[in-house]
């Protein structure tokens, strides 16, 4: 196989929480005996239908779920003769943040799995347990600076519930008061006027401000628990 007729794709790792964990997509395909049966959202850039590399992303999460992201970023770009064993293979990696509400519907062929990589490594097929691997390390420098947590959170959530996302993703979570005093600053949130009831006392509920670009902080957290 030349350069020319090499397989170029583009792969999506995507991310949500399922029941306070962080989970990873994956399609089932067909494999014999003890292979891998599950591989990542991936696909070829169709370039009558793709205007850009975002649009083959999109689509390609959208054969699985019915959730649109509200995030997506490129993580790496990754090509060899060794990743496939059709032949040289290039690939545009992608994650994504999808919200955690409960009204997705999925793919019969699709299916939430735990985001371990090293667990995954038996399960998925060529090379996808490295790129989660990577996205994962993306998502774990960048969600210490950034608004990240918001998109993995239903349309209304309290500060609470963005300390649970940095508890599933980094297994350990800034003080409430610095969660406080960074998402509450400029207009990334929307105070709805509502208040989540539970065993505690009455915690505020928000929402993400749509008009709100991703906010990047000045620096990371440094204390945490």
């Amino acid at each position: 196989m030349s350069l020319n007729t090499a397989l170029i794709s583009v792969d999506i790792v995507a991310f949500r929480l399922v029941k306070g964990r962080l989970n990873v997509l994956a399609r089932r395909i067909q494999a014999d005996g003890n292979k891998p049966e599950w591989m990542l959202p991936a696909g070829k850039i169709d370039p009558v239908r793709d205007q850009s590399l975002d649009d083959t992303a999109y689509r390609q999460l959208e054969l699985l779920t019915n959730k649109k992201p509200g995030y997506i970023e490129q993580v790496v770009t990754l090509g060899d003769s060794q990743r496939d064993s059709r032949g040289w293979s290039l690939t545009i990696v992608y994650y994504a943040l999808i919200d955690s509400s409960d009204s997705e519907q999925l793919a019969p062929s699709a299916q939430w799995l735990p985001s371990d990589a090293e667990a995954l490594k038996g399960q998925l097929a060529y090379d996808h347990s490295r790129l989660v691997q990577q996205a994962l390390d993306r998502l774990k420098s960048k969600i210490q600076y950034s608004s990240l947590p918001v998109y993995l959170l239903p349309e209304h959530f309290t500060l609470s519930d963005i300390h649970g996302v940095f508890s599933a993703v980094l297994d350990k979570a800034p003080p409430m008061r610095s969660i406080r005093n960074r998402f509450l600053q400029g207009d990334l949130l929307i105070d709805t006027g509502r208040l989540k009831r539970g065993s505690n006392r009455p915690a505020a509920l928000y929402k993400v401000n749509q008009d709100s670009e991703a906010w990047l902080f000045d620096r990371l957290y440094i204390s945490t628990r």
